[in-house]
């Protein structure tokens, strides 16, 4: 059985970072309803509180998603982490499943700090070629009983609530849009991904480098779907108490929307 990462080809390692995706969808949709109730009722006068409830949603509808828990901590600027054994058609994996929580009124793309960037980053602002190293290591090693350690590999997932703004004296204060899943490729994607400068889905980040501020950077969300489908989940609120389960893959630069059944919380 294998249980190192780096055995995988790159069409196998895709696989488990989908098959991850998958499981967070899934989750995301069985709480969306108690999600949407939180997120929309619960007074938050500023933004950063928004994001702190986002956060504890999170947490909320993952703590039900796990698989089975390995002993370890992992330490790093993310909301939700875990170190975990992951069942897949190619052997039980060591996994350190990153997930973290953001929310915004935008809904085209996504801001990261650096130590949350999974693959070393190249791209075009105003004409100039930007590099920004990744922040999170491509595995954990692990004590192992036998010969060596394990390889714990991690696996980077965003989760973005997008909503507006409604009231500030009164509930509802907001209305939660959307639920976005995101799932950034592992560092050894690089040459699939982001091969050269032009060819990426990342872009400046706001940050201030005057006031010393930690380099951010963005990732879009249509070009992000155009290199692949799947890696970009939606799911809308649209009048339902709970979110709608679709699912998206298939091919560029939109892939294909199918439902998908769940039971609800």
């Amino acid at each position: 059985m294998n249980q190192d990462y780096r055995n995988l080809t790159d069409d196998e390692h895709e696989a488990v970072e989908k098959q991850s995706l998958r499981m967070i969808v899934q989750a995301l949709q069985e709480y969306s309803r108690e999600a949407k109730q939180i997120f929309d009722n619960t007074k938050a006068p500023s933004k950063t509180e928004v994001i702190v409830l986002a956060e504890d949603l999170v947490q909320y509808a993952l703590e039900v998603a796990e698989t089975y828990p390995i002993n370890r901590r992992y330490a790093g600027f993310i909301d939700y982490k875990r170190i975990r054994w992951l069942p897949t058609p190619y052997g039980l994996l060591p996994q350190a499943l990153l997930v973290d929580a953001k929310a915004s009124t935008e809904n085209n793309r996504e801001t990261l700090q650096q130590s949350q960037l999974p693959m070393n980053a190249d791209f075009i602002s105003k004409d100039v070629h930007v590099t920004m190293n990744a922040g999170v290591e491509p595995h954990l090693e692990l004590p192992d009983t036998m010969n060596g350690p394990l390889h714990a590999v991690t696996t980077s997932l965003f989760v973005h609530f997008y909503y507006r703004d409604i009231s500030t004296t009164q509930a509802p204060y907001r209305e939660l849009k959307s639920i976005y899943a995101l799932a950034i490729p592992h560092a050894r994607f690089k040459p699939r991904y982001n091969p050269d400068p032009t060819t990426t889905f990342f872009g400046q980040g706001k940050h201030s480098s005057a006031r010393d501020e930690d380099p951010r950077i963005r990732v879009y969300f249509t070009r992000l779907m155009a290199m692949c489908p799947w890696r970009l989940q939606c799911l809308n609120f649209n009048g339902n108490p709970y979110a709608e389960p679709m699912w998206r893959d298939g091919l560029g630069p939109t892939g294909t929307i199918t439902p998908f059944a769940y039971l609800g919380r």
